[in-house]
C-alpha cells in the first residue's frame, strides 16, 4: 500500500505525470501477455515507479538491453534502485530524446509506453510515434498502454499497418491498451 501512496503523491506534485496510481495486475498481465519470441532490445517510456519495468525485466533474457525514459525525477530515483545490469535509466522528456539515444535504441524489439499523450501537443504526438517506427525493427511492436481515451489510434493507425485496440476496466482508471506492430 506505501507504493501506491507514494505514487499518488508524486501524481497530485507532478502535474506531468499522466497516471493517478500505479497500473493494475490486470494492466501488467495484459500487456506482458502480448509479448512473444526473443526480445533483444526493449525501450519504456514513462515507466514511472517500474511497476511493468520490474516484471519485465523477469521475462526478460539475460542478454537484452533494456532502457527506461523517465522525466520525473523521484521516479527516477526510485528506477536506478533496481539493481539489474540490463536496465540503463535515462532521465528526460521522450519527445526530447537525442538523436544519440535514438540511434542507440535503433533495432528494438518492443516499445512500450504509458507516457500521458493527451498532455503533449498533437506534433509531439507523431513525432514519437514516427521516431518509434523509425526505431522499430521489422516485426517489433509498439504498445501503449494506460491510455484513457482513444486519441492515440489514428496516430498509429497512419504509421502501422497493424494496430489493435482493448479495454481494460481494472484499473484505476479504466484505461485502453493499444498495440501495433511494425511490417
Amino acid at each position: 500500500m506505501n507504493k501506491h501512496i507514494r505514487f499518488l503523491k508524486n501524481a497530485v506534485l507532478d502535474r506531468k505525470v499522466g497516471a493517478v496510481a500505479r497500473s493494475s495486475k490486470y494492466v501488467v498481465q495484459n500487456v506482458l501477455g502480448r509479448l512473444t519470441g526473443p526480445l533483444e532490445t526493449v525501450i519504456e517510456y514513462g515507466p514511472g515507479d517500474g511497476v511493468m519495468t520490474k516484471e519485465l525485466l523477469k521475462k526478460l533474457p539475460s542478454s537484452s538491453r533494456f532502457f527506461v525514459v523517465e522525466s520525473n525525477a523521484p521516479f527516477v530515483k526510485t528506477l536506478r534502485q533496481i539493481e539489474d545490469g540490463r536496465l540503463e535509466v535515462i532521465e528526460g522528456k521522450v519527445q526530447h530524446l537525442s538523436p544519440e539515444d535514438i540511434q542507440r535504441f535503433s533495432g528494438a524489439d518492443l516499445v512500450l509506453s504509458s507516457i500521458p499523450f493527451s498532455m503533449l501537443k498533437p506534433g509531439e504526438r507523431l513525432k514519437v510515434v514516427s521516431e518509434v517506427r523509425k526505431i522499430l525493427k521489422p516485426g517489433g511492436r509498439f504498445i501503449i498502454f494506460n491510455q484513457y481515451s482513444r486519441l492515440m489510434f489514428k496516430p498509429l493507425r497512419n504509421n502501422f499497418n497493424s494496430v489493435s485496440a482493448s479495454f481494460e476496466p481494472r484499473n484505476i482508471p479504466p484505461c485502453f491498451i493499444f498495440e501495433a506492430k511494425k511490417s
